[in-house]
């Protein structure tokens, strides 16, 4: 393909945000599969969106994350979540911090954190006024999700709504405005030092939190690889989980049949949390970009060292010739893994805690409201078009 004559399509499109993959998507899915695409920050990058193209980009050795906080890669904010962040660092400490985390995620505390979820859940459902309309979103998903994270990481609830603020403010899409940008700057100082707080704390006085395992057990770490791992967990675990869960509250709402079949059936919630991960994308259906180190032949493009690439992963866990009927939920589906937490060396490690709240919000709305339905019309539930994440700006429901 002759990059000169390949047109470059601006993403994200100005379309309404929804629950699908943003338009272009399926306009480079329809042409060839791979596309030059310009961020509203960055150099323009290859976006490629076929499954197989898309595990490439994770698996290969001539694509790296390294070095992903320049100012001339691709994204959708001004770059300040890339700065340090645990995605963009070295092979060889990423994989060191991967195995921390990994080390303290372990199957008691993941056990204890259920429990502590279906706790925190049952109590925000309790304290709902079911006479009116409930806004989900600001009353339940993100409140959960925040309730979660404090029990994990060790942040008081006190002050949990604070330290949302802060991680909301970092995905601000700074295109909107340049005082988007200044907000963000100024939560990444804030949140920063916050963390540096809680380490301290938790060396001064171990609570057997999360953070407080990490620094008993992370002699082996230097102090700025402890603030990275809090900062990712922190960062990471707040609003793409709440945001997810408000998402797929919405389409089973949207879809009665399925939500029949897992009242009658919640041991199939977990397959189908699996299935609308892969069926809803957390944005408009881009993963991170990645940077070309090595010549490689991706579609019919000769990519080069210095190229940016996005993995598609919201496309590719559509692609038709994986599976059948892609658009279909389907709890007991049997087909290739989904990429909806990336692949490889870069899955998500925080998936798992992702995956309970789901399981556990769908489980607790589905067990215990079974009339629950939205309080308007499909077409007038409104999109925040403010962060880089999609997210409702509300979901009003009767529960």
């Amino acid at each position: 393909m002759d990059m000169l004559r390949c047109p470059v399509h601006r993403y994200p499109s100005e379309t309404t945000r929804s629950l699908g993959l943003d338009p272009v998507m399926d306009e480079v899915r329809g042409s060839g599969g791979i596309a030059r695409v310009q961020y509203p920050y960055g150099d323009a990058a290859w976006l490629v969106t076929g499954y197989e193209d898309v595990r490439t980009v994770y698996s290969q050795k001539a694509f790296s994350r390294t070095g992903m906080s320049q100012d001339t890669a691709p994204r959708l904010t001004a770059g300040l979540l890339l700065q340090g962040g645990i995605g963009s660092l070295d092979d060889s400490i990423h994989t060191k911090l991967r195995r921390v985390i990994g080390r303290e995620l372990t199957g008691a505390r993941m056990a204890a954190l259920r429990a502590t979820a279906e706790a925190l859940m049952t109590r925000r459902l309790a304290e709902l006024d079911r006479s009116a309309a409930t806004d989900y979103v600001s009353a339940v998903a993100k409140p959960f999700s925040l309730n979660v994270l404090g029990a994990l990481v060790g942040i008081p609830e006190a002050e949990q709504p604070e330290v949302g603020d802060w991680v909301s403010a970092l995905l601000t899409d700074a295109s909107v405005a340049d005082a988007g940008a200044r907000g963000a700057d100024a939560a990444l100082q804030d949140l920063g030092k916050y963390v540096l707080r809680l380490i301290a704390d938790r060396k001064a006085v171990p609570t057997g939190d999360f953070v407080s395992d990490l620094v008993r057990h992370g002699d082996d770490l230097a102090k700025w690889e402890l603030v990275t791992v809090v900062f990712a967990l922190i960062v990471g675990g707040y609003e793409s989980s709440a945001h997810m869960l408000s998402k797929l509250v919405l389409r089973l709402l949207l879809s009665p049949d399925l939500s029949t079949e897992l009242r009658a059936h919640p041991d199939r919630i977990p397959g189908a949390v699996d299935e609308l991960l892969r069926t809803i994308a957390l944005a408009g259906g881009e993963g991170l970009p990645w940077r070309v180190r090595e010549p490689i032949r991706l579609g019919e493009v000769d990519l080069v060292p210095g190229d940016y690439v996005v993995p598609a992963i919201g496309a590719a866990n559509l692609d038709p010739t994986v599976y059948t009927d892609p658009e279909r939920i389907d709890p007991a589906r049997s087909a290739k893994p989904h990429m909806a937490f990336g692949y490889g060396t870069r899955y998500c490690l925080g998936s798992q805690i992702a995956r309970m709240e789901l399981e556990v919000g769908i489980g607790a709305l589905l067990r215990d409201f079974p009339d629950a339905r939205l309080a308007v019309a499909p077409e007038q539930v409104r999109w925040h078009s403010g962060s880089a994440v999609w997210q409702l700006a509300e979901l009003p429901v009767f529960l």
